[in-house]
């Protein structure tokens, strides 16, 4: 576990680093890998428990409360994890992990991020956006200094595609529209989601060059 500067505490895995899903990288390039999931916490079924499952070295962010999101204290949660870290990290976010990396780099020195890897991002101001996530922010009202890539689905009850769309703009970044979709989660039933790890593989890629 590890405390945070207020006392909190997150239950986060903190583990020898892996230098990437098969990439062949250079010592002084590697990078550990980072999951935040949305509310609830991803399920057994869900691609990021698949991708990271293959990785136990990778990195998986916990919080008190899944079910109630305060964005104040999932960033506190967030900045324990990675104050801790010697390596930099590339985040894999779905949904309310996307905004929590986008509010974390708002208050903090984002050296540690190496780049950031979001799915679904979802809209506060959409109609099916939990009332229990207190304080968080749309994407497109938000900016990073570390690269990413946005993948989105035309048909997200969290957010359509114009919203993905001004994000990626507000971000400096490209939008992957996947077709439908949905929320891209458990739910959409992709399995292993070789379409999602072949983006995340050229990405990755990208940031050793």
């Amino acid at each position: 576990m590890v405390s945070t500067n207020k006392g909190r505490r997150c239950w986060c895995r903190i583990a020898c680093a892996s230098t990437g899903w098969g990439l062949n990288m250079k010592s002084d390039e590697a990078f550990n890998w980072l999951f935040l999931a949305g509310v609830g916490n991803s399920g057994d079924t869900h691609w990021q428990r698949r991708w990271r499952a293959e990785h136990p070295d990778s990195l998986w962010l916990e919080h008190r409360d899944w079910d109630n999101p305060d964005c104040e204290e999932w960033v506190a949660d967030l900045q324990a994890l990675l104050e801790h870290q010697q390596q930099p990290v590339v985040v894999v976010a779905h949904s309310l992990g996307c905004l929590l990396l986008l509010e974390w780099a708002a208050r903090h020195r984002s050296e540690r991020v190496r780049g950031a890897f979001l799915v679904a991002v979802p809209d506060p101001h959409s109609a099916q956006f939990p009332a229990e996530a207190r304080g968080f922010r749309p994407a497109d009202q938000l900016a990073s200094d570390f690269p990413i890539t946005l993948v989105t689905s035309q048909n997200d009850p969290y957010g359509d595609l114009a919203y993905a769309q001004r994000s990626a703009h507000k971000l400096g970044c490209a939008c992957a529209n996947l077709g439908e979709l949905g929320h891209i989660n458990g739910k959409s039933e992709l399995g292993y989601w070789d379409q999602g790890y072949n983006l995340l593989q050229s990405f990755a890629q990208s940031l050793s060059r």
